[in-house]
This record gives structure tokens, sequence and C-alpha cells, in this order.
């Protein structure tokens, strides 16, 4: 732990009027990850002194955050009791001192110009999704190739007027303004805070030159559990809201009408998705390509019902 309290804090952090961009991470029980992050972000090709790294600690129990403050505030640390992620963003946003916030998570990775590019791509919008990259096992499963199927093409989200906090670029003032992230639901807040952030009248873009990689998950108990919790959560905020959530339209429960009419309005391929897989560096082979098809178009759309059936009934007892 010395050593790697030594490797940060020799960072020189600028003052409070000098910082152009403050960037937000949440952890809980990730030091790991955190530390190859903090790697990351000291090898940024902007100045040091132009950026802060504020970390919302969400009641880790592993001392993922102990002595990572550096005595110069090029790292600052808000603590917190275990919430959730949104609540600890918000906590690491309010303290932060730039007027430009850059999310991203604990376990990603920026390249070099992650910073100079996100703040480049900003100055012609109001919110910039950079590109996120995965970072391939090896070897792979056919979970590998649904988990990249599932997430993180930030282009094709943009489309829909969404994005997820691995890699956003805004300004404060619009943080403020829509009133950050909504804590009071686990899960799903990172789409319905940029949602709120277009209703709002910002301007939305996709910023591909901003890179950060993300891992995958490479084993079913892992995916599923994301699906699972994503899918709930999802729907506890459409049933709060008074809405019907998509996985408990009739529809849905029709055998391959909702996954062949999704996947051709999102324009994408009858298996695996061979233009997202291939701008990650993958090709499907046969095995995978005949081992996804089932979870695709049968089992996945059946769980996922089942999921936001759950969280109907949670975002009803919001209500």
């Amino acid at each position: 732990m010395a050593a790697e309290r030594t490797n940060v804090t020799v960072m020189s952090a600028g003052s409070a009027s000098a910082l152009r961009v403050s960037v937000i991470v949440p952890v809980r029980n990730g030091r790991g990850d955190l530390m190859r992050l903090i790697d990351a972000l000291s090898r940024q090709t902007l100045p040091r002194g132009s950026f802060e790294v504020v970390i919302g600690d969400d009641g880790s129990t592993d001392g993922s955050t102990d002595g990572l403050a550096t005595d110069d505030g090029w790292i600052r640390v808000e603590p917190g009791p275990p919430m959730n992620s949104y609540g600890a963003r918000n906590r690491a946003a309010r303290a932060s001192r730039a007027s430009v916030l850059a999310f991203c998570d604990a376990d990603c990775l920026p390249e070099p110009e992650w910073l100079e590019r996100g703040l480049s791509a900003l100055e012609s919008t109001d919110l910039a999704a950079g590109r996120i990259r995965f970072d391939v096992s090896d070897p792979r499963t056919v979970w590998t190739l649904l988990d990249m199927e599932a997430a993180k093409d930030h282009e094709r989200e943009v489309e829909r007027g969404t994005a997820e906090t691995a890699n956003l670029f805004l300004r404060r003032e619009l943080y403020d303004r829509v009133g950050g992230f909504d804590d009071s639901i686990p899960e799903h807040g990172d789409f319905d805070f940029v949602q709120r952030c277009v209703a709002a009248g910002a301007v939305l873009s996709y910023a591909p030159e901003a890179i950060v990689w993300h891992p995958t998950r490479d084993r079913a108990k892992p995916f599923l559990r994301a699906i699972w919790i994503y899918n709930r959560w999802y729907a506890a905020r459409e049933a709060r809201a008074g809405r019907t959530p998509e996985g408990l339209r009739l529809r849905s429960w029709v055998p391959l009408v909702q996954p062949i009419r999704a996947r051709r309005r999102w324009r994408l391929s009858f298996g695996p998705d061979r233009r997202w897989l291939g701008a990650n560096g993958v090709s499907p082979n046969r095995r995978e390509f005949m081992l996804a098809l089932p979870l695709i178009y049968v089992f996945l759309p059946y769980y996922s019902g089942v999921a936001q059936a759950r969280g109907w009934f949670d975002g009803r007892r919001l209500r």
C-alpha cells in the first residue's frame, strides 16, 4: 500500500481556477481496478494541473480508497455509507471543483488522450458520450459476446437519446440544472440522467475519439445477474413514472417477435451483431454463432421479461 501511495502523491494539481475538468469515479470494494484506473489517468496527455480525480466511495469495506487522497488535491476521496453508484457519483460531483465533469467507472481504462479528446468534443455539444471498447478475454465464451452486445455501444445509444457513465463528458451547469443522478433506484440511473438532460434541451453527441476500455463478463452467472439487475430496475423506473415497461407489453411474450423487431429497428445482424463485435476486433465463429442464437431469440427475452415483471412490482410500491 505504501508503494501505491508513492505512485500517486507525486502528481501535481493546479488551483481550482486552473482546473478544466473533474474526473468522477464511483467505487465499492474495487481496489485493484481503482489503482489501474489511477495509473491510466496519471498518463493523460492533458497536463496534471488541469484536472482532478474525485472518487465517490460507496461504503467500501476492503480499503479501496485507503491512502489514495493526495496532499496536493489531485486525488480526493468522498466517502459515504453504502447506497449505490449514483449516490457515490453525486457525492463526488458535488465536491468537485471544475466546470466540466468527466464520468468514468473504476473498472475502465482510459486511453492517454481521453481527457483532451473529450474536452475537444464538448466544445460543440452539451454531452459527449465517448467510445467504449472492450478488453476481450482469451479464451472468450459465448457469454463474452452476449455481454458485448448487451451494452456499451455509445454510437447506437446516442441515437436513442441516452448514454452510459462509463465514458461521459458534460458541463457542471447542466448537471446542476437537471439535479444530478436519481439515486433512489440502484440501477439504470445513467440512462435516466442523460434522458433528462436531453429532455431539458441539451444536445447529446457521440465522441468516438475519446476512448476508454472496459472488461467483459465471460461467465453465465455475472452476465445473467447484470441482465437481471438492469431489466428489473429499468422496469421499476418506468412503473414508478406510470409507464408500462417494454417487457410487460403483450408483443414481448410472443415467441421470436420482439427480438426480431428490435434487432431490425436497431440494424443488428441476425446472430451476434457483426458490426459492433467487429469494431471490437471480434468475429464470432460458427460454434459461438449457434450457441448464441437460442439465447438471443428465446432465453434472454423471456428472462428479461421476468426481471421486468419483478421490477414493475417494485416500481408500483415506490409510487
